[in-house]
């Protein structure tokens, strides 16, 4: 994380992750912790697991990636430091010493428990101090006795009533001893020089506390009175002026910090964040738990370089099945096997597009180049990614690398090949009590081509009977899809592996497409193409070959 002072990479897939997609996330995170120790890489997924790849997980004992809706930079991905902050307790001279010492403008206020009651800045301490002249009433705001003695670096010459406080108004015996002596009020407090005359009345006068200023020394007579009087007896070693300027300074920080906060927690957006900077007064935002713990300081100067996430594709290269706001994100890589899309990139990146049945295929070439000793768990999570995505090994896009990859994988990770096929066939064919929403987003994806907008959706059964009872369902559902988001054509290829030797499609929308694609009559919303289609090497180059011509 940014605040352990390590950057994450997130290595994700395309929306409604297949096993294929967030298996080669899993892989590639960890050949990339090996290779690459600049950056600590994340697997995530965008979307719910699907049946198969909760499956396979659970089979091998691996978690699965954590779940990124968006990659729009958040509070989290600032370089946060530990930040400076004040008790509420503390005096106003420690805050003026700390941001001098720090360099700093403003700060976070905190309770006993790290949390924030508040936000202080120069202006707070400047506003405080031209409030202080004529300074006499301690009132409002008492202060503490252990920070005053702190503060003036004086000492306790009699406390014999133990108060921790001081309030009441402050006066300077500066004048004649019956003028003092008319004014001075029960519980107020004195500071004075060495007048011991004056000393002795004003403790019989039932003044709070005397101050003594300059060191000046105090007798015995009078810290007698003052214990017997309950009188608290203070040493400064400030002249007069000066201690009644440290004194205004020994306010505890509580009095003059601003309650209102511009709070943010770490999952924040930057752009949310901004906003809540430009319209701070302090410009300036607390990073707080969700308990109001304080984690960080954020400032303007913080936001002067940009911030974005960074990650790494794999599994699609097409923004229209990418992650939210991939347009803000700093891409560093793409792994692929499909054909080439339409996400660019500012700056020169590592791209590795290879026209083989599986990503996963890619991934663990990569480790076997390099290699690296996979454990049995991650052999069996990229074994499923290429059984997965090329049908156990029988579609169009299959090629001699993926065969050899999947036996040199299903030896590492300890399974029979042909037995866990059939394992993981079963476990991704289940269409009992799922909607026909359900179905079709299972392996939903989005492309664009020719300026037309077409959603082709990829499903497997046992038992093609099953889908005639619910053929309408799907098709009214392909419908609903195509008209919520405007797309041309959508489309559901369903294949039987069993009887791989066509595949059923349901089609809604421009269905000319798909008619001039395969040369095939579109009747009642559906056809039957001859052979069973690779989604990304037959269907989809079909209809852009037959989008190209025009219609």
């Amino acid at each position: 994380m940014a605040l352990q002072n390590t950057k994450i990479v997130y290595v994700i897939g395309h929306r409604n992750p297949d096993t294929d997609s967030v298996c080669s996330a899993i892989g590639y995170s960890y050949f990339k912790n090996i290779t690459d120790k600049r950056f600590l890489f994340t697997p995530a997924r965008t979307g719910r697991t699907n049946e198969e790849t909760r499956f396979v997980l659970e089979r091998f004992g691996v978690p699965a990636p954590i779940v990124m809706e968006s990659l729009a930079a958040t509070v989290s991905d600032l370089s946060i430091k530990k930040p400076v902050a004040i008790h509420e307790r503390e005096s106003i001279q420690a805050l003026s010493l700390l941001m001098r010492e720090s360099g700093i403008r403003s700060l976070p206020v905190v309770d006993d428990s790290g949390r924030v009651t508040g936000i202080v800045g120069l202006k707070d301490i400047a506003r405080h101090y031209m409030d202080s002249v004529g300074f006499s009433d301690l009132r409002e705001a008492p202060i503490s006795v252990d920070i005053l003695i702190s503060t003036l670096g004086g000492r306790v010459i009699s406390n014999s009533q133990k108060k921790e406080h001081l309030a009441g108004n402050v006066l300077t015996a500066s004048m004649q001893k019956g003028t003092i002596l008319n004014r001075v009020r029960s519980g107020d407090v004195i500071i004075i020089g060495d007048q011991y005359d004056i000393q002795l009345d004003l403790i019989r006068a039932g003044c709070s506390a005397l101050i003594v200023t300059d060191s000046l020394p105090v007798s015995s007579d009078v810290i007698a009175a003052a214990e017997h009087y309950g009188t608290l007896l203070i040493s400064s070693p400030h002249h007069s002026f000066a201690t009644v300027q440290i004194m205004t300074l020994s306010e505890p920080v509580a009095s003059i910090m601003s309650s209102n906060i511009s709070s943010v927690g770490l999952l924040t957006p930057i752009a949310e964040l901004k906003k809540k900077i430009l319209e701070s007064e302090y410009r300036s935002a607390v990073v707080a738990d969700s308990d109001n713990r304080l984690i960080g300081f954020i400032t303007r100067t913080d936001l002067l370089q940009p911030v974005r996430k960074m990650t790494i594709l794999v599994d699609h290269n097409e923004v229209s099945q990418a992650v939210d706001n991939i347009e803000e994100a700093e891409i560093l890589e793409i792994i692929d096997h499909h054909r080439v899309g339409d996400i660019s990139t500012v700056a020169p990146i590592y791209v590795y597009n290879d026209p083989i049945g599986s990503t996963c295929t890619v991934v663990a070439g990569m480790m076997f180049l390099h290699q690296i000793n996979i454990p049995a768990e991650l052999a069996g999570v990229l074994l499923s990614g290429v059984l997965s995505d090329t049908l156990l090994l029988t579609l169009s896009t299959t090629t001699e690398r993926d065969r050899l990859t999947a036996v040199r994988l299903a030896e590492v990770a300890g399974v029979s090949l042909e037995k866990y096929g059939k394992e993981l066939l079963h476990a991704s064919i289940n269409i009992q009590n799922k909607t026909a929403a359900e179905l079709i987003g299972a392996d939903f994806k989005e492309f664009l081509i020719s300026g037309k907008k077409l959603g082709v959706s990829q499903m497997m059964v046992l038992d093609c009977e099953e889908i005639d009872w619910i053929e309408q369902k799907l098709l009214d559902e392909l419908e609903h899809i195509r008209v919520a988001n405007g797309y041309d054509l959508t489309v559901l290829l369903i294949t039987n592996p069993l009887l791989a030797s066509y595949e059923r499609v349901l089609i809604k929308g421009e269905a000319w497409i798909v008619e001039k694609a395969f040369t095939v009559k579109v009747e009642n919303s559906a056809c039957i193409l001859p052979r069973v289609m690779s989604r990304k090497k037959d269907f989809i180059p079909a209809l852009g070959q037959a989008l190209s011509l025009g219609k």
